[in-house]
């Protein structure tokens, strides 16, 4: 059915209306599963693969093609903006493209314009008057146009009798008049480090096109892995590596991809590719030896052939050679105590504390050698107190392991209530929920330091945590019952046995609360459950108690 808006006449249209025609393509678009999502209609408007569409079929694509008007087909690659308001998008295939030029500015009304649509050899043209022009965003312009548009034109191109394209067809949501909106405001979108992070760009799963400028395509890189859709974080790592071949940045992160698949074959792969292509080669000999040590690191049980410390050692020491960085021989560091060399790794991290790298990382690193070595705990503690004294004020969350790593410290040296404090402090600075086992490592060490009420309110926030261990409800009662605290323990044990009737701590400190709450019978009877449940302590105190 064709749309009928005014008197249409046949007329020749110019040369350059009929060879504009090559540049219109036919746009379809798929689900994840394969499937057909819609199909649509464009203009390329350059020789080097940019399009103009219609933003709607790309909700909720896995992916699309084009196929040009002498029926080659192309992937789209990217998106470069786009806006839902004028349903118009600006997106990129690979390959050369017979691009239409946009017109310069605005075409006015009573004028002449001409509606391509797809077909062989430029299809056939479309003449139309301009009725209305509708100005936005200050210097673009939206069209409304009298004619009769072909069936299922919509997001073909209108151009100019110089063959330069004005706008993309659009219908009206409200009437049956043809509109279009000015191709210039597509031509413009400009892709930022920020563009992934757009709500309408995470609508699909093909990628933004990553910004010109590399350091804004590297927080796009950041940014797109911090969002959960690998496959699409994929895409952008590749177009990364296609538009920078000589930076190592997107070959790492392809490479780390695949080791979290555990896919080393493909890693080594990447990587020999990263040594071929990067400009700098000490950046990405460190990188490989960085992810070999990873491996021996993390993965120590599934060794990979080609790898190991000693290969990892190798391509840091060259790295090093080629550029002498401290950072390469943090990494050279790290690697030495891997190898169980716990002295002379103690020796570099030292050394590297009177570099610029300097950090709170080199004075725990070295507490460990110190610990390795079953140096005295004085002396592991001062490395600690080191690395607590040499985190950035104000302190963040990048601070707070090292506050857990010498509260465990302190509390193994006998030093409980220090050790809570950095307990406390940990629990301050770290980000997130934390676990129930710190809440109930920090309760042990608040009832050694005689912190009871702190101890009573940490049990009961893992028990939570935990949703109802068992172990960590026993746990609140044996305490309750240490304070004589008798009828919350009582209530705490009534718990513990009503939903695990077969845990027999449960019936031994429900025993314990009844005697201390003068109920002797029947706390024997409850001592002589947990007896026959296999409770060893059971027998002592019912001979204790009777």
């Amino acid at each position: 059915m064709s749309v009928l808006l005014g008197t249409h006449i046949m007329t020749a249209q110019p040369s350059a209306v009929k060879n504009a025609g090559k540049s219109v393509f036919s746009l379809t678009t798929f689900k994840s599963d394969g499937s057909l999502l819609a199909s649509s209609h464009g203009v390329f408007i350059s020789n080097d693969g940019a399009c103009v569409s219609d933003w709607t079929p790309f909700a909720g694509a896995d992916h699309a093609v084009v196929i040009d008007a002498s029926g080659r087909k192309m992937d789209v690659v990217s998106i470069t903006g786009a806006n839902d308001l004028y349903d118009i998008v600006l997106f990129r295939v690979d390959g050369k493209t017979p691009g239409a030029t946009p017109a310069n500015g605005q075409v006015t009304k009573g004028n002449k314009v001409w509606l391509l649509n797809y077909g062989k050899g430029g299809g056939n043209p479309v003449e139309m008057t301009v009725d209305n022009v509708e100005k936005f965003s200050d210097k673009y312009f939206y069209y409304i146009l009298a004619g009769e548009a072909p069936e299922n034109a919509i997001s073909c191109p209108f151009v100019n009798s110089n063959g330069m394209v004005v706008g993309i067809m659009q219908q009206s949501a409200t009437s049956n008049a043809i509109h279009a909106t000015d191709v210039r405001y597509a031509a413009d979108f400009k892709s930022t480090g920020l563009s992934v992070s757009d709500p309408l760009m995470r609508k699909t799963s093909i990628p933004v096109t990553l910004p010109t400028d590399r350091e804004q395509a590297l927080l796009a890189l950041m940014l797109s892995s911090q969002q959960g859709d690998s496959i699409k974080y994929i895409r952008n790592i590749e177009q990364f590596i296609k538009k920078y071949p000589s930076s190592t940045e997107g070959y790492v992160a392809r490479a780390q991809a695949e080791m979290q698949a555990e896919n080393y074959d493909a890693v080594s792969r990447i990587m020999e590719t990263c040594l071929k292509n990067a400009s700098d080669k000490s950046e990405a000999h460190f990188e490989y030896g960085r992810l070999m040590y990873q491996q021996a690191a993390f993965h120590p049980s599934q060794p990979y052939a080609s790898w190991g410390v000693d290969k990892a050692m190798e391509h840091v020491t060259e790295a090093n050679r080629l550029k002498p960085l401290p950072l390469y021989q943090h990494q050279a560091a790290q690697i030495i105590f891997l190898k169980g060399e716990y002295e002379k790794a103690y020796q570099q991290f030292m050394a590297l504390t009177n570099t610029d790298l300097r950090n709170p990382e080199l004075y725990y690193e070295a507490a460990q050698c110190k610990q390795q070595m079953n140096a005295p705990q004085e002396e592991m503690l001062a490395l600690l107190d080191s690395a607590v004294a040499n985190c950035r004020e104000p302190l963040g969350p990048e601070s707070a392991p090292y506050f857990m790593a010498r509260g465990m410290a302190l509390e193994e040296a006998g030093q409980f209530r220090k050790a809570v404090n950095d307990y406390n402090q940990y629990d301050s600075l770290a980000i997130g929920v934390k676990s129930a086992e710190f809440y109930y490592k920090r309760e042990q060490c608040e009832v050694k330091s005689h912190m009871y009420q702190q101890a009573l309110n940490d049990i009961a926030r893992a028990i939570y945590m935990s949703s109802g261990d068992p172990k960590l409800i026993a746990e609140m009662g044996s305490l309750q019952i240490r304070l004589n605290l008798t009828e919350d323990a009582l209530r705490s044990t009534d718990v513990l046995i009503q939903e695990f009737p077969e845990y027999d701590e449960g019936y031994l400190l429900r025993g314990l609360a009844l005697i201390q709450a003068d109920k002797k019978k029947e706390g024997l009877e409850a001592l002589q459950k947990a007896k026959e449940l296999g409770n060893e302590q059971a027998g002592e105190l019912i001979e204790k108690y009777k």
